[in-house]
């Protein structure tokens, strides 16, 4: 298979050329190149598909329908890898629902992460390692003790931990971001303080065990500096804590809780030079999807969540790059490379000898997403093709 006549775009910049696959793996990339088998790209974008590293199912329910569900709305995203956070029903943590999940046949690669803990203690980490987990996952607020058993596998193993600064605590009594909104809607917040603190102590951790840390779903500036200042901690960012603040959850918009929660516009703007200053790694859709009865509650009991697979590209394009904030190469970089690393394969670059996990994107199209509509701009680019299925 060939694609002519595409804008090749990846970390390294942007360039015209052809591109010459065989058997799933990039071939050659130049000028004039010929095959039986032709896709005019017509000088659309040619991006490495996406790769996002904190993705759930629909109201984190794991099951065939679910999985089905999420690989086809990573492909309309032109999402061409996952990794699937494991605090859900069933948690992923033992041999049976791991394998169930990697039974599953999807369009897309799906990485299952693995809880670090079952129940009140270790969940069996080298053997669900062994068996084919993508990572091992877990909250910052677990038993300190455990926590550390967790750092002394993941070192024994020599492979990073995804953790989530969270605590519990916080959480139990607030439903937003501590701030105005929550204070005008008679909300419980939730502090920057719960996240600071946790991250704090989970780079004492990392220092102490050398073992590489990629913090899930980072949303504020302090704690983006902390990791910038360790040694081997990575950030992880929702590309909603760039885009929108607690103002969106005026009218107790239920569309807007999700975790961490959205915060206040003076945050957004210190992520956002947080971002152009090379201080976050990787970019996530957060993708947390819940079902109407999970949503058209009070704001109290909703779900926390937001459907957001589909939209990343074209959020991330609309708002960040046309913008002016970052260019198209950086977030390539922050979309495919970067969390390629964590993956352990030949993804995310347009490059001899990669996988062809690529896709074509028309920057002039445009497309509505939930929460966005509000927005100066829209939001603007269609994901024509993942793995050409869609492009003629």
């Amino acid at each position: 298979m060939l694609i002519k006549n595409a804008k090749v775009v990846d970390l390294r910049g942007e360039r015209s050329a052809d591109v010459l696959i065989e058997d799933g793996v990039i071939k050659k990339i130049g000028a004039n190149l010929r095959a039986d088998e032709v896709i005019d790209a017509k000088g659309a974008y040619l991006l490495p598909a996406l790769i996002d590293l904190n993705v759930r199912v629909l109201d984190d329910r794991i099951n065939t329908t679910n999985l089905q569900a999420l690989g086809k709305q990573a492909l309309e995203g032109g999402v061409g890898s996952v990794a699937l956070i494991p605090d859900s029903t069933p948690p992923i943590d033992e041999e049976i629902s791991l394998e169930f999940v990697k039974a599953q046949t999807l369009s897309i690669k799906l990485y299952p992460l693995v809880m670090g803990t079952k129940g009140e203690g270790l969940s069996e980490i080298s053997i669900l390692l062994k068996k084919g987990a993508g990572g091992i996952y877990t909250t910052s607020d677990i038993n300190p003790y455990l926590l550390a058993r967790i750092f002394e596998y993941a070192k024994m193993h020599q492979i990073p931990l995804h953790i989530a600064p969270r605590n519990k605590i916080f959480q139990d009594v607030g439903v937003m971001n501590e701030g105005k909104t929550a204070f005008e809607l008679g909300l419980g917040g939730i502090d920057t303080l719960e996240e600071k603190v946790e991250v704090a102590k989970v780079i004492e951790y990392s220092e102490h065990y050398e073992v590489p840390v990629l913090f899930k779903g980072v949303s504020t500036a302090r704690s983006l500096d902390l990791i910038a200042d360790s040694h081997y901690c990575y950030a992880e960012v929702g590309i909603h804590h760039l885009l929108l603040s607690e103002e969106v959850c005026e009218g107790y918009n239920t569309l807007a809780k999700i975790m961490p929660p959205l915060r206040s516009e003076e945050e957004r703007q210190r992520m956002l030079l947080a971002l152009q200053e090379g201080k976050i790694d990787l970019l996530s859709s957060l993708h947390s999807p819940k079902s109407k009865v999970a949503k058209e509650v009070s704001f109290q009991e909703a779900a926390f969540g937001i459907d957001g697979l589909e939209y990343l590209l074209p959020l991330a394009y609309t708002h960040l790059v046309r913008s002016h904030i970052i260019d198209l190469p950086k977030l390539t970089e922050l979309l495919s490379a970067n969390p390629a690393c964590f993956l352990g394969e030949k993804l995310g670059k347009v490059e001899e000898g990669y996988e062809a996990q690529l896709l074509l994107f028309d920057p002039e199209g445009s497309i509505e997403a939930p929460l966005y509509g509000k927005l100066e701009g829209g939001v603007r680019g269609v994901v024509l093709g993942d793995r050409y299925e869609k492009v003629g």
